[in-house]
């Protein structure tokens, strides 16, 4: 029996963010020769008052104006140039990660068809050959897309025809022989240069009155002084009746974390006028951006110069880095004579070794996911059903600290607004996850849209890094859940009372969401679902221990999740404590739904190995998605209740599992028995 040969596609990578950055580099210099010919003329015409000669002074003083339409033209050339590698990275990103996919996807599917070759399994065989084609089928479209991506920047780069020398005397440079046009492929980002010390008091102003695309193209042109106004921060005892004083009060006692100080933040900022925001929205991006209290559109606006600040600071953190430590740098200094000192050096190289490189991943990690934030904003919010790539949203809050933390929006919130969804991840979270959980977020929210639907990413907090170690007691529960909500009062203050709100816990992000439930915290929502939680909150036993006792309560999991053994585990960092477990139906009054099967009709978790499902509740077409869209929309909108089984007695003693059994039945998905099927109404009334 024969099965087609693995396809092969080609290693489509870029470092994306030094193409991002030349870009901003030819941005930056478009402007800059523009405004240089400008002075360079202004300056030229004090010579009128200085030379006199009547043989030569006519020539002299007229001699730049050959140069203007050079000028222009030159101007022209650059900005195409970073129009075309702009339109190449925003291509060729996500070419690179479905070109990591299939790398991931090889080697497991190359086993798998040296078995089939050798089995008499026609069933098997026929999986596999599927499962080739369907792998080789990725493979040519990644090859197409790659050498089209690649074409069309060649293409954009070589039809730049303005720029050329005609007329004045050729100079050194990367320029064509023949045509005297610059080679724009071979320029260097080596042209920043500072021209003296940058001012947020006076560049805020270059700001003032820009749409969206305006105030990007600024952004991406004056990076270092996206930087300066990203870390700027008003004076401690601001003067009196200023809007610094003003907001400087209002903020005090860490009024940001409690619903009468985010109140109070609102009201002193309303009470701003409207130039005044605009000014300190402008002007201090990383205070305001990322203020509970401070309308989210205006926060969503604001951070994208903090993101373009922040990357900038973060490229220097990495720069500044410098090459990876080695042995002889630390042998240099000391005796070799001596044995100690010779462990001694080999020891302190070690331990530098080690800072360095978990330095490195860490500001790489960082930098990733502002990258992420950053290109976000120039995309479509709302993408057409079916997008390979992440929905563009504006970021609502960011830090760098650790490995980043970061919230996003779509949508706008207003008296319009019909319902929102905020989800909170889980382990292993960090920035650099906010497209693909944005992603996922896409395929359950209903395709929101500017007026009826606002779907909020929260990730403002530092998440567990390894499942066991990091989740063994309540740190990050206890440090997530006043931050999360903080975030959800100052939510509230713009969402208006008869929008239906829904709040999604995933893993880890299950516990921190019943943790901030708590009345202490006082988090509330009109449904709480639970998808494989790490418990239901620490310190949570019933829905009485929460602010939130009336909320309807959704729970999937798959039966396959090893995550159900920290629940049953007691776990008290997760759980009401130490000697009992979650039990998120018994406990919490949770509505247990399906999560059923996968889009190809598998069943959810079984044949995933460790994870059981565990990454897949968010798969778009799958029971478990459908089931949490219907959850968002509410209504007459239609869940799948989870499917019991049976206990089996005798010496074959065990459990029916309904979904197994009766797979070619059910993963049709409109096959479900009518008692097994809910409206959202019927379940909440």
């Amino acid at each position: 029996m024969s099965l087609p040969a693995l396809g092969s596609y080609p290693d489509a990578e870029a470092s994306w963010t030094t193409l991002s950055e030349m870009a901003g580099d030819l941005k930056v210099e478009s402007k800059n020769l523009e405004e240089a010919m400008d002075e360079a003329r202004a300056s030229w015409r004090g010579l009128e008052s200085g030379y006199q000669h009547p043989d030569t002074q006519e020539q002299v003083w007229t001699a730049l104006d050959d140069l203007v339409p050079h000028a222009g033209d030159w101007a022209s050339a650059l900005s195409s140039a970073k129009d075309a590698i702009d339109d190449f990275v925003e291509t060729g990103k996500p070419l690179q990660t479905e070109r990591e996919s299939l790398d991931q996807a090889r080697p497991g599917l190359s086993s798998r068809r040296s078995s089939a070759l050798t089995s008499d399994d026609e069933t098997l065989v026929e999986g596999v050959r599927t499962d080739i084609l369907a792998f080789n089928e990725r493979a040519t479209t990644l090859t197409t897309e790659w050498e089209t991506a690649q074409e069309t920047l060649s293409t954009a780069l070589a039809a730049i025809s303005v720029g050329t020398t005609e007329g004045l005397p050729l100079v050194t440079g990367h320029r064509d022989t023949d045509t005297g046009v610059q080679d724009w492929a071979k320029l260097t980002s080596g042209l920043d240069e500072k021209f003296g010390e940058i001012d947020p008091d006076v560049i805020w102003k270059d700001l003032k009155g820009l749409d969206e695309e305006e105030l990007r193209d600024w952004l991406e042109a004056n990076p270092e002084a996206a930087r300066a106004l990203a870390e700027h921060r008003w004076a401690d005892n601001p003067p009196a009746g200023t809007p610094e004083s003003i907001m400087d009060a209002a903020m005090a006692d860490d009024a940001e974390l409690t619903k009468d100080g985010i109140q109070g933040i609102q009201d002193a900022w309303l009470s701003l006028t409207d130039a005044e925001r605009e000014r300190m929205a402008l002007l201090y991006p990383g205070v305001i951006g990322v203020l509970n209290g401070v309308p989210l559109a205006t926060r969503g606006r604001t951070n994208q110069i903090t993101v373009a600040g922040l990357r900038e600071q973060t490229a220097e953190k990495i720069h500044d880095l410098g090459d990876e430590p080695t042995l002889q740098d630390f042998l240099d200094d000391a005796d070799l004579n001596s044995r100690s000192e010779a462990q001694g050096a080999y020891n302190d190289w070690r331990a530098a070794l080690k800072e360095w490189k978990e330095d490195k991943e860490r500001l790489g990690t960082v930098q990733e996911g502002l990258d992420q934030a950053w290109f976000a904003y120039g995309r479509d919010q709302f993408p057409p059903t079916g997008s390979r790539n992440a929905p563009g949203y504006t970021t609502l809050y960011v830090s760098t600290d650790g490995r980043g933390q970061i919230a996003t929006m779509r949508g706008t919130p207003g008296p319009d607004t019909e319902r929102t969804v905020t989800f909170v991840p889980g382990t292993k979270t960090t920035i650099a996850s906010v497209d693909g959980y944005n992603q996922k977020l896409d395929t359950i929210d209903g395709k929101p849209d500017p007026t009826g639907t606002v779907s909020i990413y929260w990730a403002g907090t530092d998440f567990p890094q390894s499942l066991v170690w990091d989740n063994r007691d309540s740190t990050f529960n206890e440090r997530g859940a006043p931050l999360l909500a903080a975030f959800d009062h100052a939510a509230d203050l713009e969402i208006p009372e008869s929008a239906r709100t829904t709040a999604i816990g995933h893993s880890a992000g299950g516990s921190m969401l019943g943790t901030a439930e708590r009345g202490t915290e006082g988090l509330t929502s009109d449904n709480i679902v639970y998808v494989a939680p790490a418990g239901q909150g620490h310190e949570v036993g019933s829905p009485e221990d929460t602010a939130n006792p009336d909320a309807h309560r959704y729970w999937i999991q798959t039966n396959y999740d090893l995550i159900e053994a920290a629940q049953n585990a007691g776990g008290g960092g997760h759980g009401p404590n130490w000697w009992s477990g979650s039990d998120i139906a018994g406990d919490m009054g949770a509505t247990r739904l399906e999560s059923g099967y996968l889009a190809d009709g598998s069943v959810m978790g079984k044949d995933d190995g460790f994870a059981g499902g565990h990454s897949s509740y968010f798969d778009a077409d799958s029971t478990s998605a459908d089931n949490l869209e219907s959850i968002i929309r509410g209504g007459d909108s239609e869940v799948v209740l989870y499917h019991e089984g049976e206990d089996i007695p005798g010496p074959r003693a065990g459990t029916t599992n309904p979904i197994v059994d009766r797979q070619p039945e059910l993963s049709g998905g409109d096959q479900w028995d009518d008692d097994q099927v809910s409206t959202i109404r019927d379940l909440e009334q």
